[in-house]
């Protein structure tokens, strides 16, 4: 029995040794009085560890399952730091097992260096190879930030999209060359939603088993699983939501009927564009059967939202919202990459017509709507 005791101390001792890191640091020309570090432990609960800095050291030491993203932020004793300046203040870094040092000013973030972690070096790889775009597109970001008016704020967006596509190739190339690696893991959950399924599905087979079983592993696989599930010949799933009015809307009281569901947002200019043709298409068949359902991105904006129903004429059918701030996050449960996305749900239910996602939308939709409800002789 003791035997027996002492092998399962010997075996936690080295499981815990096996995922230790220990990050010491060495701060130079500006003293600051303590660290924090935000992370998740050995069982993915978020944890908070702060320590004094004495003579410019300072040490932390934990267990942790892979490697992850945590923040690091410095500050003085008695200094608080406003919630909108956090992100200013902290700095990204990858921890992994082992000994990890971090060396530099600590009022200069983006200098401080951080050796022994291979994913950390990944991460500033990465971000080498898209800086330059961020710098060119830096300009137009400051010009939108500054802008008040609601619809020059959504035409300054769209010149956002040239840029964005260069760092998301550049990105998806740095995904193909390292299979690998958590930073991959970590990145493609943010470009899920916008690259193809095909893409996203081509990245997650390239991970090898480790990675596939990371926390970023299974997010990945459940989001494809969602996408997959939201593709024409699949049941739609139902919601139940408020409109504009403050009128209940739920996909189930359309069973028997066909619906639109079009995914739009105030700010997308395309969409705005598209809304006069979604118009004439309503008016078109809306006596032969075509009911449709606003679904817009606005859940931040709904002042703007509201602006944009009223101007664009597209209050004569239900108007309800989606999104992270929403009680009922219907873009999420319909895996929308891009908007416009348009949903064509048959009476049974079903999904039969998906119009977006880097399609021809307006052609296919008109075509299937034109098959669907068929001149009168």
């Amino acid at each position: 029995m003791v035997l027996m005791l002492l092998l399962l101390q010997a075996f936690g001792q080295t499981y815990k040794f096996e995922h230790l890191f220990t990050l010491k640091g060495k701060l130079t020309t500006v003293h600051m009085d303590s660290v924090f570090l935000y992370y998740k432990n050995m069982d993915g609960s978020p944890v908070f560890q702060s320590q004094p800095i004495f003579s410019d050291r300072f040490i932390f030491s934990d267990s942790i399952k892979a490697p992850m993203k945590a923040l690091i932020l410095f500050k003085n004793i008695g200094e608080v730091i406003p919630d909108k300046d956090f992100e200013k203040r902290a700095k990204e870094i990858y921890l992994e097992h082992g000994l990890l040092t971090i060396e530099g000013d600590p009022t200069k973030l983006a200098e401080l260096k951080l050796s022994g972690s291979d994913s950390q070096d990944e991460a500033e790889e990465l971000n080498s190879k898209t800086a330059p775009v961020r710098a060119e597109m830096q300009p137009l970001i400051e010009a939108y930030t500054k802008e008040t008016d609601p619809e020059k704020a959504a035409i300054m967006r769209t010149r956002f999209e040239p840029y964005e596509d260069r760092i998301k190739a550049i990105s998806y190339h740095f995904f193909l060359d390292h299979p690998n690696s958590y930073v991959t893991a970590d990145q493609m959950l943010e470009y899920v939603n916008e690259v193809s399924l095909d893409s996203s599905k081509t990245i997650y087979k390239n991970f090898n088993a480790e990675l596939r079983l990371s926390d970023a592993g299974k997010k990945l696989a459940a989001q494809i699983k969602k996408m997959e599930a939201a593709l024409p010949g699949n049941m739609a799933v139902d919601f139940k939501t408020v409109d504009i009015n403050g009128k209940p809307v739920s996909l189930a009281d359309y069973k028997g009927k066909y619906v639109m569901l079009d995914f739009w947002a105030s700010w997308c200019a395309p969409c705005r564009k598209g809304n006069p043709h979604m118009v004439e298409l309503y008016k078109k068949y809306k006596e032969k059967g075509l009911n449709l359902i606003g679904i817009a991105g606005d859940d931040g904006t709904q002042m703007a939202w509201r602006a944009a129903v009223a101007k664009d004429s597209v209050g004569i059918w239900p108007n309800v919202l989606w999104g992270a701030n929403t009680e009922n996050d219907i873009g999420d449960k319909y895996a929308i990459h891009f908007v416009p996305t348009r949903i064509l749900i048959d009476p049974t239910g079903k999904i039969i017509g998906r119009f977006g996602d880097n399609d021809d939308r307006d052609d296919k939709m008109d075509k299937m709507l034109a098959l669907i409800f068929p001149k009168e002789d």
